[in-house]
């Protein structure tokens, strides 16, 4: 090409770009169909408009056709919310997030099946005068896991092998999880350490005898034991009851009316047991934070007429070693017979 035939290309060239945009424009898709409330396509929102994606009733949208279902749009705003939002406990550790970074957490300990034991059944199942033998201490203060072990049995099977945990108790008490009671035929209630009255009878044998219980066997109800120094920290009293958020991300869950157990004996740390930890994907050593405020219920012995017992109180009630009729000193509320009902301490008269 001559000089002059380059200058008019060049000239050409600049008089169409004067004419139109270098870059076309954005080409909003038309969707094949009505959108599918949860399932909005992947270039729902591509190069459109305000009015497109939240139209006002009357005026019609930029397209003129496309409106998307408001349903479909909440539905796929707390999906990307759910999957990219931060993370309180991922993975069931502690994170600096708004859930940890507040303070309020505490460390999981899963509790295994064990036993609680009084001298005088020890000495029946081992031997007289023989005492638990520490074998190493656990984490609450003056406790141990003991050498020995014994062979539960319920009406349907029995476990080998449940460890003694020392020292002695004025009595003894076998926490089991649920699915060890399943697994020997055994209804258990859902107690906190030291409520065994009308609990589960259970027959613990060892190499020089057995004893048989009449009561004793409980599921150890969820708790957290806080020590004095902690006690500030957490907002909490003995006796409160929590709401506590742990497990990873995709098995996060809030635990509600957890017991607090706080004293110069307790060491901070939250007690589950094996078949909630398998439920939680949690395990010792991850971190559970404490939500809202503690409730500061205290259920009292009954004064005068009859007061009303809620489903809360038959709590407070079971943690005292109680049980409710139909004669007992309270009035129940229908949720509070079934709750007493859940917890075994409901006797028909």
């Amino acid at each position: 090409m001559t000089k002059d035939e380059l200058e008019a290309l060049a000239a050409r060239i600049a008089d169409l770009l004067s004419r139109q945009a270098w870059v076309p424009a954005p080409v909003r898709p038309e969707p094949p169909g009505p959108p599918t409330p949860g399932h909005l396509p992947a270039y729902a929102a591509s190069a459109q408009q305000l009015s497109d994606i939240a139209p006002v009733i009357g005026r019609r949208t930029a397209s003129g056709r496309h409106r998307p279902a408001y349903d479909a749009i909440v539905t796929a705003a707390r999906a990307a919310a759910a999957g990219r939002g931060p993370s309180p406990l991922p993975g069931g550790r502690e994170e600096a997030t708004s859930a940890a970074a507040s303070g309020r957490t505490v460390k999981i300990a899963i509790s295994n099946r064990h036993i609680h034991i009084a001298q005088a059944d020890f000495e029946k199942l081992f031997g007289a005068g023989k005492r638990p033998a520490p074998e190493r201490p656990i984490s609450q203060p003056g406790q141990f896991a003991a050498l020995e072990k014994v062979k539960v049995v319920g009406p349907k099977g029995s476990i080998e092998g449940v460890r003694i945990v020392g020292p002695t108790r004025k009595a003894t008490q076998v926490e089991l999880s649920a699915a060890d009671c399943r697994q020997i035929g055994l209804e258990a209630p859902v107690r906190h350490s030291g409520a065994t009255a009308g609990s589960a009878g259970i027959t613990l044998e060892g190499p020089q005898g057995s004893v048989t219980l009449p009561e004793g066997a409980i599921v150890a109800a969820r708790h957290i034991h806080v020590g004095p120094p902690e006690a500030g920290r957490l907002g909490v009293t003995d006796g409160d009851r929590v709401s506590v958020v742990l497990g990873p991300m995709d098995r996060r869950v809030t635990l509600h009316d957890v017991l607090i157990r706080s004293g110069g004996s307790h060491a901070t740390e939250m007690h589950l047991d094996t078949d909630e930890a398998h439920a939680f994907g949690v395990k010792t050593g991850d971190v559970a934070a404490l939500a809202g405020r503690p409730s500061r219920f205290r259920a009292r012995a009954p004064r005068g007429a009859r007061p009303l017992l809620t489903e809360r109180g038959v709590d407070g009630v079971a943690a005292r070693g109680e049980t409710l009729s139909e004669k007992a000193p309270y009035r129940l509320t229908p949720l509070a017979r079934d709750r007493a009902k859940a917890l075994g301490i409901w006797r028909e008269e």
